[in-house]
C-alpha cells in the first residue's frame, strides 16, 4: 500500500510540477534503451500474457528534468511477442521473437532517477 501512495504522490508531482527543461533524445542512447526495457519488463508483470514482449524499436522519445533529480521519459516503442513465458525472472535477452509475433505500439511514460535502477516508475502504457 505504501508504494501504491508513494507511485501516486509521484505521479502527482510530475503532472504539477513545473519541469526546468525538456529534450528530446536519441532512441539508440544506452539510457533510453535502459528506460525502454524497464518499461516493457513492467508491463509484462502487470498483465497476464501467456508469453513475454520484449522491445524491437525506440520509435521516439523525450524527457523532462523535474528538481531535484528525476526525469520524465514519454515514449514511443515497438514490442514484440516472444518465445518465452511471461514470468517474473524471464530474461528478456534470451527470448526470441515468434516465428509469427504479434507486434504492438506501446506509449509508455516513466519516471525516473538517471543511472538508477531501484527509482523508476511506469506511470502510463497505452498498446495497440
Amino acid at each position: 500500500m505504501t508504494r501504491f501512495l508513494l507511485l501516486l504522490l509521484a505521479a502527482a508531482f510530475v503532472s504539477q510540477s513545473a519541469c526546468a527543461d525538456s529534450e528530446v533524445l536519441s532512441p539508440s542512447s544506452p539510457q533510453v534503451q535502459q528506460v525502454a526495457n524497464f518499461a516493457v519488463e513492467t508491463y509484462n508483470r502487470m498483465n497476464n500474457y501467456a508469453y513475454a514482449y520484449k522491445v524491437m524499436a525506440v520509435q521516439s522519445v523525450s524527457a523532462q528534468i523535474y528538481p531535484p533529480s528525476y526525469m520524465k521519459y514519454t515514449m514511443t516503442v515497438e514490442v514484440g511477442q516472444t518465445i518465452c513465458e511471461n514470468h517474473q525472472n524471464v530474461n528478456l535477452e534470451d527470448c526470441s521473437l515468434q516465428s509469427s509475433a504479434k507486434m504492438m505500439t506501446c506509449r509508455f511514460v516513466v519516471l525516473a532517477v538517471p543511472n538508477s535502477d531501484f527509482s523508476s516508475h511506469l506511470l502510463e502504457d497505452q498498446c495497440h
